[in-house]
């Protein structure tokens, strides 16, 4: 089958372009492969669009590969769009590689002209051999199985439409249809590890087996299909055997965990999306009932052994302190919750402390501060007759989770003695003792 044909196909497959009418925004540098995707477009009669990012670490070769793709794109009478990056200075000042500074500058400007132009896609160029490469790569690094999938057809709004092609394929379309393109003298460099894996590798690959790439490629088919599977029955599993909260905190019951085969790389599977690593999660799947109060964090997510449960959460930041002023009616938290302070004349009942204290306003010493919980913190339980108990004690007897300490707010005294453990109970010592104190209601409202 012609490449044309097989391109069409490829892209009518795997539904990679939403109708005949969108256009696609293709990023061009003037390479053999990005030209030729560009000459597909034309002859299969899909609009599209050029953009080239001039990224100017070749010198004099950076501008006149613009000028090449700017004549381009006059000649397939398409728009052109193209940028000039300080792509050194950005990678510098950012502390990046040229690679990921040039890869982040490039994409972030395709989503601003997409976003403005009303593309849906932007499309580019990587071929079987980039995949297959992409392949060997992630093998030497030991990558999941993920990462033996290759380079996927769709990433979200990106697009790779010759995925199927190998380069020797897009070679020689270019050679029976005249198509001129420019030559990146880095890539003949061994300088880059994919480099090495191209110019080094892929060689001694395709002497054992010549065809190679094609056998790389079905490969690649049933790591994906793998995938899709693990995936399926992961997320079958968890609807099963999960309790989500509603501030996003998943919970696995300990038992359900232990009974399956391979309990970390399970976790894995899951949280490798959350940012945790494989290691992180082959040491927590090791004896989990064995390990209460183990935890392991990720840049966003905290996953933490409770009793009997696996307690996945976002990762909470530290609770700040605020202060609280004798003239404040109402105090909003960081979290979003609300303290409300009423002066009020002392009647039975009392509130119980979990939604709101009576405290004897004569011994408050203002600015009172809200704070989190800290080691070491003592207070008096209310009812208690002035017996002391450490919060970490007072925690353990109402058997609240690691994260849930995290979460506790203290109202605090300005002599810096516990008033309430909000949401729980009063401090002993701030109680009202007699009909004619002054009172002040506080109320949590969460």
């Amino acid at each position: 089958m012609a490449l044309l044909e097989q391109f069409k196909a490829f892209v009518h497959s795997n539904q990679l372009i939403p109708g005949p009418t969108t256009t696609t925004l293709l990023a061009v540098g003037g390479g053999l492969d990005s030209v030729v995707m560009a000459h597909l477009f034309q002859q299969a009669g899909w609009p599209f669009a050029i953009a080239h990012c001039n990224f100017q670490l070749r010198g004099a070769d950076s501008d006149e590969d613009a000028a090449f793709v700017q004549h381009l794109a006059e000649t397939l009478v398409a728009p052109f769009f193209v940028k000039r990056f300080e792509t050194s200075s950005y990678a510098a000042h950012n502390g990046l590689s040229t690679q990921v500074a040039a890869r982040d500058l490039r994409y972030e400007w395709f989503a601003e002209i997409c976003e403005k132009e009303g593309f849906k896609q932007v499309a580019t160029a990587h071929h079987l051999n980039d995949s297959v490469e992409t392949l060997v790569l992630h093998f030497v690094r030991s990558t999941g199985i993920k990462g033996l999938r290759g380079i996927p057809a769709q990433n979200v709004q990106v697009i790779r439409p010759l995925l199927f092609a190998t380069r020797e394929e897009i070679n020689d379309f270019a050679s029976a249809h005249n198509i001129a393109w420019r030559e990146d003298s880095s890539n003949a460099s061994d300088d880059y590890t994919r480099n090495f894996i191209r110019h080094r590798i892929m060689p001694l690959m395709q002497e054992i087996n010549p065809d190679f790439l094609h056998s790389a490629q079905k490969m690649m088919a049933r790591m994906g299909e793998l995938d899709d599977i693990n995936t399926y029955f992961i997320d079958n599993w968890l609807r099963e055997n999960s309790r989500r909260e509603p501030d996003g905190t998943l919970r696995l019951a300990l038992s359900d965990l232990e009974g399956l085969p391979h309990t970390g790389h399970f976790l894995f599977l899951f949280l490798g999306k959350m940012g945790f690593s494989a290691e992180q999660c082959r040491q927590l799947g090791e004896g989990l009932q064995q390990q209460p109060g183990r935890e392991i964090t990720s840049d966003h997510y905290r996953a933490l052994v409770d009793r009997k449960d696996l307690i996945i959460s976002p990762l909470v930041p530290k609770q700040p302190e605020v202060s609280v002023q004798e003239d404040d009616l109402m105090v909003t938290l960081p979290d979003g919750a609300r303290l409300m302070l009423m002066p009020a004349a002392p009647a039975p009942p009392y509130p119980d402390g979990r939604e709101a204290i009576m405290a004897d306003a004569d011994k408050l010493v203002f600015p009172l501060l809200l704070r989190g919980w800290q080691a070491g913190d003592v207070f008096q339980p209310f009812g208690m007759g002035g017996q002391s108990q450490k919060l970490q004690d007072y925690f353990t007897n109402l058997k609240l989770s690691r994260l849930e300490k995290d979460r506790q707010w203290l109202l605090l005294n300005g002599d810096g003695a516990v008033i309430w453990v909000v949401g729980h109970r009063l401090d002993e010592r701030f109680k009202i003792r007699s009909d004619d104190a002054n009172g002040l209601k506080i109320s949590y409202l969460h």
